[in-house]
């Protein structure tokens, strides 16, 4: 019912109202994964291509760095000022998004991970769905304490990445190195090999596609070196993942990078400091709203891009 008002509102064009009475905020968006086809946990070319679309005619998209100025000097930005983020860093945002960002002629910010690029680790948070899509067990049942378990039945593939969603939400409250150890542990109750380097389905962007695509007004940003929660490590680990990530883009781009993610959104005020000390001037969150002015630049709030167009236009509005 809810699906059917939804697409009933935006044939109408009844989100239209809302797109004036925000027309004075910036909305920023965040993108994570892109596919060919319709796939759980990832934006269709089909789909993004729709929202790159509605974005043409509602809403203006800016470079973050032009954005950020324009709101430091006080400068008035035009009516729906947009920003596109992409997080990670994977390949997809080069085969996928990138061409179509060019056919539209929109810029965006990629925030990545430096040594999942350097092609050095797994975005760990992909070792469970690896984990999940490759076990030959019907059923799981995972264990975090006497009363706490996370379980289910893995008859498709959408149930196996589900799980591991769930089972990942739960490791984001251990300490790193503990949450690398119950990785282990799953992977091993599972019978599941985990490669040295991600599987091509895993796999980040080329050094090289990083290079066309920043120079091509798709600027390249950091997103830590390894992307651990960053409110579970400690202060020395903290200032590493800040300032090595920096300056390893920076070798790469041959420019300043100023722009930070806090990955998973996880933050406090040690995280927030870290990062104004490791010389970024803005760091987006995973908080959902709009920003202008009188937003705190080391905590920029986002909004989830949904994939149905239909949600899409309901969220940028």
């Amino acid at each position: 019912m809810k699906k059917t008002l939804l697409k009933t509102m935006y044939k109408c064009g009844a989100f239209a109202p809302f797109h004036w009475a925000h027309s004075q905020k910036v909305l920023i968006l965040t993108y994570h994964r892109f596919g060919h086809e319709t796939h759980p946990g990832k934006i269709s070319a089909a789909q993004f291509e729709s929202h790159l679309e509605y974005l043409s005619k509602h809403n203006r998209v800016l470079p973050l760095a032009e954005t950020v100025e324009c709101l430091n000097a006080g400068k008035s930005l035009p009516h729906n000022a947009t920003v596109i983020t992409i997080d990670d860093g994977y390949a997809d945002a080069h085969e996928i998004a990138y061409p179509l960002l060019k056919k539209f002629g929109f810029p965006a910010t990629v925030y990545a991970i430096t040594d999942f690029l350097d092609e050095k680790i797994w975005l760990w948070t992909d070792l469970m769905r690896y984990v999940m899509l490759n076990t030959k067990t019907d059923a799981v049942r995972v264990e975090f304490g006497p009363k706490e378990r996370t379980e289910s039945e893995l008859t498709t593939e959408a149930r196996r990445l589900d799980l591991a969603t769930r089972i990942n939400s739960r490791l984001k409250r251990l300490p790193n190195r503990k949450k690398d150890q119950k990785i282990r542990e799953i992977g091993k109750a599972l019978k599941v090999e985990i490669p040295s380097l991600p599987t091509s389905e895993f796999a980040p962007i080329k050094w090289d596609h990083a290079r066309e695509m920043d120079a091509d007004n798709v600027r390249i940003e950091s997103h830590t070196v390894t992307h651990p929660v960053l409110t579970n490590v400690g202060q020395a680990s903290l200032d590493f993942e800040m300032r090595t990530s920096k300056k390893r883009l920076e070798e790469v781009l041959g420019r300043p990078v100023n722009h930070f993610c806090y990955p998973n959104g996880s933050l406090d005020k040690g995280v927030q400091t870290a990062a104004e000390n490791a010389g970024y001037k803005t760091a987006v969150t995973t908080s959902y709203g709009f920003n202008d002015a009188r937003t705190n630049q080391f905590l920029m709030n986002r909004i989830d891009a949904q994939p149905e167009i239909e949600s899409f236009a309901q969220s940028v509005s």
